[in-house]
């Protein structure tokens, strides 16, 4: 059986090396601003930051998966979240792996000046929060789901790229206290790069 089945898998292990031998593969180091809040009332957005690199693979058509460490920002009004007047505003920071995975086009694809759309899936991994009520209220989910969507462009080596980002799951572990509360991340993020 296996025997029967080798021609089938040599094929396919030939087709995938020749896409990759044909394919522009370009690694794309990059660093930039998040200006990021969940999407709840009692938040207030703050500038957090980012860094990382990414494969971009493809030319007209690109995937671009990637690996950046995230810190995310904001401000929570106490008053708003939980109605205690005696608790001030209080900002935290919430950082963690980030691996996006986009999908683009590329519009313009010049030698000198390239410009693209692109959007696609992110799962972050290993976040952690710090802020001193804040903490003592939420737990952190370590794992969390997003979508994103963005433009960029690229003149001659350096690329400059703009995206939004709309979180799928919470960014905290919701207790009965906040059960009809929402705390998906909403951010936009802003990276300068090299492609290489």
């Amino acid at each position: 059986m296996v025997m029967k089945k080798f021609p089938f898998i040599f094929t396919g292990l030939l087709f995938l090396l020749t896409i990759q031998s044909q394919a522009q593969i370009h690694l794309v180091p990059a660093a930039g601003v998040t200006i990021s809040k969940p999407n709840n009332d009692a938040f207030n957005p703050k500038a957090g930051y980012k860094f990382g690199a990414s494969l971009r693979i493809g030319e007209k058509w690109f995937i671009q998966p990637g690996l950046f460490y995230t810190q995310y920002s904001s401000e929570v009004d106490w008053n708003d979240l939980q109605n205690t007047p005696n608790i001030d505003l209080e900002s935290f920071n919430q950082t963690g792996w980030e691996v996006p995975v986009m999908v683009g086009y590329q519009f313009i694809n010049a030698d000198m000046f390239k410009f693209r759309a692109y959007a696609g899936p992110q799962i972050g991994f290993g976040y952690k929060t710090n802020g001193n009520n804040f903490t003592d209220v939420f737990d952190t989910e370590s794992t969390q789901w997003a979508v994103k969507a963005g433009l960029g462009v690229d003149i001659l080596f350096f690329t400059l790229d703009a995206d939004y980002g709309w979180g799928l799951s919470d960014n905290f572990k919701v207790d009965q206290a906040f059960s009809n509360s929402s705390f998906q991340n909403r951010s936009f993020n802003i990276t300068l790069g090299v492609r290489i």
